[in-house]
């Protein structure tokens, strides 16, 4: 349920700005709407510690280091020492790499002392090191009283010197321009730095068995940023200064006790209709919090004047994974890794709810794997009887009832009955699930009498259904005035009730009706492909094993079981791209859009020591 949020403006004496942020960050009711724009010196120094801290965490916690925790470092120390060797070792870094350019130019050349060349050029020895393409260096021409030497042959290049008593136009020569100092003292310089690079490693790895404080310092630093903030964003006029923020309508009171202990005036309104910041609270019961984390995965919230449809996304995510995976083996594995993680992360609180998700949607994947017999593409006569499925699902040829329902829609072979089942499943799920939000939607809006419309439009989806049914499943299976008649219930109500603009938009509407229960096909396509793209590893493992001679049986069953884990391994990932394109879309687009969603909600994040962005 999404809390009515009242608009409230506080008021306090100047003076007591800081003390009154305390008192109401301690509260940790109000979430506050920025007033103004004015930044101190206070928020840009939080800034920089804040980026500064994230920068380290993040280099610090990929060093791969091992041991215990290390000393108990201040954080500000941590963050200064690890930002004054980072900034060395980037310094040396660039340092080395021109170092090294300027060996590369030397190379050719050996080693000497350019110092050596400069003093042969002042004693009246005119020494000059060049450089030409070897298929220009036989065309070259040089003094008559010059002697050339050639010191090294390149691939493409010749390096020679010059030697003459008299000066020579450098423009005449192909000159180069050497370091100032020799080869031997470059490489010694770069094992120098090679060395102190080192040294900075080891810094960095002892800096980084401390680095998990940095997270309690960022939190700490993040928190006072949003008083900084708050207090700089407060308006003031005089002696006044006053701040603005919503307050949930079970939270005023507390807000007004606090008000008159503190001597705050308040200006308590209902947020104007156009207002479009008002955050969204919603009140939820513990168990139902469980779907939250897929809310903070895709990153969306209902807005203020929408509708909370957690207990919808709670009831058809896990039957869309269970329908997308579909695998015992795959939802035995989620499963023990959650249980696993619960125990390895047993006190971070976080992760556990994530974890609860996760051990539910495995559930639904082992419900719908031992329905269907499916079980790492393995062919049902070698699975054990539990996991063989419902021969109905898993076998229909071999149920009396499967072959009786196949005879009665003129089926000819009874395994097809399983492919038809779940298609008519899938339509069947689209119907309720469509269905449920157009009727949700009436409920809400009941007085409203225009909200009838959404009436009609379920029944135009439940035409939607046997239409589909019809065309697609069981042909011939319902008489068309199964959907006539739901057709023409639900337009009359939809034309009745429909505005101008909308009524332009009629015809494609109902087209588009038909095409989202059509899309609810693509959890049966989806399903089926991870079958089989389970069972052609195992065919290709198996041929891997079966084209060794017997003598190499151990190499071909390790052969065998490399190929059908990688596969199976692909399959799971696919399995997941599939559950996030798939199965987040049918809620978040098809059903939202039945139900008129927009997905443009702020959270109710209120001013506190903690977080407290849902009431229990």
């Amino acid at each position: 349920m999404i809390v009515k949020m009242k608009e409230v403006t506080l008021l306090c004496l100047e003076r007591n700005r800081s003390e009154a942020l305390e008192a109401l960050r301690d509260l940790g009711v109000m979430h506050v709407k920025q007033l103004g724009r004015v930044e101190s010196d206070d928020v840009a120094e939080l800034t920089r510690k804040i980026t500064d801290a994230v920068k380290v965490y993040n280099i610090l916690s990929g060093r791969k280091v091992s041991g215990e925790s290390g000393e108990n470092i201040a954080p500000e120390r941590l963050v200064s020492e690890a930002l004054e060797l980072l900034d060395e070792e980037a310094s040396v870094t660039k340092q080395r790499e021109n170092l090294l350019k300027e060996m590369e130019k030397l190379a050719p050349w050996g080693n000497f002392e350019p110092e050596t060349v400069r003093k042969l050029r002042e004693s009246g020895v005119h020494v000059y090191l060049c450089s030409s393409f070897k298929s220009d260096f036989p065309k070259l021409s040089f003094p008559a009283d010059a002697a050339v030497k050639v010191i090294n042959r390149g691939r493409n290049d010749v390096y020679y010197m010059v030697v003459s008593q008299a000066p020579v136009d450098p423009a005449e020569l192909q000159t180069v321009q050497l370091p100032d100092i020799s080869l031997v003292k470059l490489q010694d310089l770069v094992r120098k730095g090679d060395d102190r690079l080192s040294d900075i490693s080891r810094q960095l790895d002892v800096l980084a068995l401390s680095c998990k404080c940095l997270r309690g310092y960022k939190e700490s630093m993040e928190k006072d940023l949003e008083f900084a903030q708050n207090r700089d964003g407060m308006t003031g006029e005089g002696e006044i200064a006053y701040l603005q923020g919503y307050v949930p309508v079970t939270e005023v009171e507390k807000l007004r006790a606090e008000a008159l202990k503190q001597g705050w005036a308040l200006k308590i309104d209902d947020p104007a209709e156009d207002d479009m910041k008002v955050p969204t609270c919603i009140k939820k019961p513990k168990w139902m919090r469980i779907i939250d984390p897929l809310f903070d995965f895709i990153g969306i919230a209902p807005g203020y004047r929408e509708n909370d449809v957690s207990l919808f996304f709670l009831i058809a995510f896990p039957i869309f994974f269970g329908m997308l995976i579909g695998d015992f083996a795959y939802g035995v594995l989620f499963m023990t890794t959650a249980f696993l993680c619960k125990y390895l992360f047993r006190k971070k609180e976080a992760a556990q709810m994530p974890l609860n998700l996760l051990i539910l949607l495995s559930a639904f994947s082992i419900i719908f794997g031992l329905l269907q017999g499916a079980c790492l593409g393995l062919p049902r006569e070698i699975l054990p009887a539990p996991l063989k499925g419902l021969d109905f699902l898993a076998d229909p040829k071999n149920s009396p009832s499967a072959c009786k329902l196949a005879e009665k829609l003129k089926i000819a072979d009874p395994m097809d009955l399983k492919d038809k089942f779940i298609q008519w499943f899938c339509f069947l799920l689209a119907a309720l699930h469509l269905s449920s939000a157009r009727v949700f939607k009436t409920i809400t809006e009941i007085r409203n009498w225009r909200s009838w419309g959404n009436l009609g439009w379920a029944f135009l989806i439940w035409g939607n259904f046997f239409t589909a049914v019809n065309l697609i499943v069981f042909p011939g299976t319902f008489p068309l005035y199964f959907a006539g008649t739901l057709y023409g219930v639900g337009i009359l109500l939809i034309v009745v009730t429909i505005t101008g603009e909308a009524a332009l938009n009629l015809p494609f509407s109902i087209i588009g009706s038909f095409v989202d229960v059509l899309s609810y096909i693509r959890l049966f396509a989806v399903g089926l492909s991870g079958v089989y793209v389970g069972t052609c590893f195992n065919d290709m493992g198996r041929m891997v094993m079966d084209s060794l001679p017997q003598q190499l049986l151990v190499i071909g069953v390790a052969g065998l079981i490399l190929v059908a884990v990688c596969g199976h391994a692909l399959n799971i990932l696919l399995g997941i791209m599939g559950v996030m394109v798939h199965a987040i879309r049918l809620n978040t687009l098809e059903f939202s859009n039945h139900i008129e969603m927009q997905w443009t909600g702020i959270k109710y994040r209120p001013f506190a020591k903690e977080d407290k962005s849902e009431i229990q």
